[in-house]
């Protein structure tokens, strides 16, 4: 990213994220027909970073910036969109698995300090910051950049899904619907917003960013905004449920017009009712994502128990002739389980439930280790909450349900 002078004498650093400009030119493009938009766009494409997740050595973007390197993957899939070339979609497909595997805490966020992390426990490490000084001045407070990033995740997993037509993609998703866009305080006059999560074992607060009108400003109206798009799915075949939420949807199948009213508490339920209306019986498949963490997903059509495939990370599928007033429910048990933060940290754990995870909201840094978490916590009547049986004041609650400058602790060490 060497500084660069254009015909005008205007310099470009590496500071600004033209990697991302393709995305919305290809989009151009495709709504004008207009030959410039595509040349332009193509000038900008990023194969120092695409081609590193699509080579036969492992991915190296250490120390990139994170939101933009998640960001710059839309236009490698819209490069795909625009010119049909499957390298374009094998990078956005390993770039997601990468980082699944190496860069995301348990909420779905990544890149501390606003920086990818190389795989040897740096991002365990980065929430140690108060007994680490070198990460003291880069990390303090700053684990995820969360507008910004949400919002790169929403258009990635929205790209993914229409061309793979995979539900898998759909957990980072929901990971960052309560964990990250939903666990941020709303904006503020002047556009004073939320701008960094803080994950530190030392606990932190939710704060807003202390200057006016920050990126995060533009990308936390720009998430909110998608939720709509995000929810449902559709192709020839049906109907694609993707997230679990109070929600309604109406779209035309073979000339016959068809709506779907979702009722439902999840995640603080673990029941989704689905009701059909249309004027005459249509056959359709209706699908909905099965998440990745799930296990004993069940449906039932109408009160009868339906036998259908509920792979983790897969599309349960029924396929029958609807008539209006159909009621689908679908059930969906969640236990807590402890996710570590990395592979060098496997005694570094958050607390989750379901897609949910929970902070502590009384003080404490280390957790006793059980086997059973049974053994240590139990559920109180608020949902997704749990007290710990060894104190009296210890409570456990959902990283959204948090207020403005509230403190918590995420994350935990166990003690032997």
């Amino acid at each position: 990213h060497a500084t660069e002078e254009d015909s005008q004498g205007v310099y470009f650093t590496g500071d600004i994220e033209w990697y991302t400009l393709p995305e919305n030119l290809y989009r151009a493009y495709q709504l004008t027909g207009k030959d410039k938009y595509r040349d332009f766009a193509d000038l900008w494409l990023y194969p120092e970073y695409w081609d590193m997740f699509t080579g036969s050595t492992p991915p190296a973007p250490y120390g990139f910036h994170g939101y933009s390197h998640v960001n710059t993957l839309s236009s490698a899939a819209m490069t795909y969109a625009v010119t049909g070339d499957p390298v374009y979609l094998k990078t956005i497909v390993n770039a997601y698995d990468y980082f699944q595997k190496t860069q995301c805490y348990a909420t779905g966020g990544y890149a501390p300090g606003e920086k990818l992390m190389p795989p040897d426990g740096s991002l365990g490490e980065s929430i140690a910051v108060e007994s680490n000084p070198r990460f003291l001045r880069r990390f303090v407070g700053r684990s995820f950049e969360t507008p910004c990033g949400t919002w790169a995740v929403f258009k990635l997993v929205r790209y993914l899904i229409e061309y793979t037509g995979e539900a898998r993609y759909g957990d980072w998703m929901e990971q960052l619907l309560y964990n990250g866009i939903g666990a941020a305080p709303p904006l503020s006059n002047r556009g004073r917003t939320f701008y960094y999560a803080d994950y530190r074992l030392m606990g932190g607060s939710k704060f807003h960013y202390p200057d006016s009108w920050p990126c995060c400003s533009g990308t936390y109206l720009q998430a909110v905004a998608d939720y709509p798009n995000i929810i449902y799915f559709r192709d020839e075949a049906g109907l694609c449920v993707n997230l679990y939420v109070p929600s309604e949807v109406t779209w035309n199948h073979d000339g016959h017009e068809i709506t779907v009213t979702q009722r439902t508490d999840y995640p603080e339920s673990d029941t989704i009712s689905l009701t059909l209306h249309m004027k005459t019986q249509v056959s359709f498949n209706l699908r909905f994502r099965v998440p990745g963490w799930s296990r004993g997903l069940s449906v039932s059509v109408n009160g009868d128990t339906v036998t259908t495939t509920t792979e983790s990370g897969s599309w349960a599928e029924i396929q029958r002739h609807w008539n209006s007033g159909d009621q689908v429910t679908i059930r969906i048990p969640m236990e807590p389980r402890l996710i570590p933060i990395d592979k060098q940290h496997p005694h570094r754990v958050a607390l989750v439930c379901g897609p949910v995870v929970l902070v502590r909201v009384q003080e404490t840094s280390r957790v006793a280790s059980r086997e059973h978490l049974t053994e240590w916590i139990s559920s109180m009547e608020r949902p997704l909450e749990f007290r710990t049986l060894e104190e009296t004041t210890g409570r456990f609650v959902p990283f959204y349900r948090v207020e403005y400058g509230v403190s918590y602790r995420m994350y935990f060490d166990l003690e032997a």
